[in-house]
């Protein structure tokens, strides 16, 4: 099955801005094992404010081209039932069920907190 895993580091203000960084893990997965990583992506955002319209437009925009279901914790898209985040980015959305789609996420954790270190400032935080 192929999954595109996403985590999103930087959702809290800095400065009175949001410097957030969207990794995404493009694999092919079993149920226990990550068989495959396609592709990996960081896609960078500063938002002045932080809401679900935000947040949706950054996933769209990362995951853009890579096929599969997307992968991703319920706190990153407010526990929004599954349908409900299905509707808003218009493709098929899953949150982690098997042990390969929770290391993928945690996968993508590492990346997009490693990303989000680049970007910021020192002292910023």
């Amino acid at each position: 099955m192929d999954i595109v895993a996403i985590d999103i580091s930087g959702r809290h203000s800095v400065k009175g801005r949001y410097k957030m960084v969207c990794a995404v893990l493009s694999a092919r997965v079993s149920p226990n094992f990550i068989e495959k990583v396609h592709s990996v992506r960081l896609m960078p955002r500063i938002a002045e404010a932080l809401d679900l319209n935000v947040i949706a437009d950054l996933i769209s925009d990362a995951c853009l081209c890579l096929p599969g279901t997307i992968v991703a914790e319920q706190g990153d898209l407010y526990n929004l039932e599954v349908w409900r985040a299905q509707s808003i980015l218009g493709r098929d959305f899953k949150y982690p069920e098997t042990i390969a789609e929770r290391t993928a996420i945690e996968l993508a954790h590492h990346i997009s907190l490693a990303g989000r270190r680049l970007i910021v400032e020192p002292g910023d935080e």
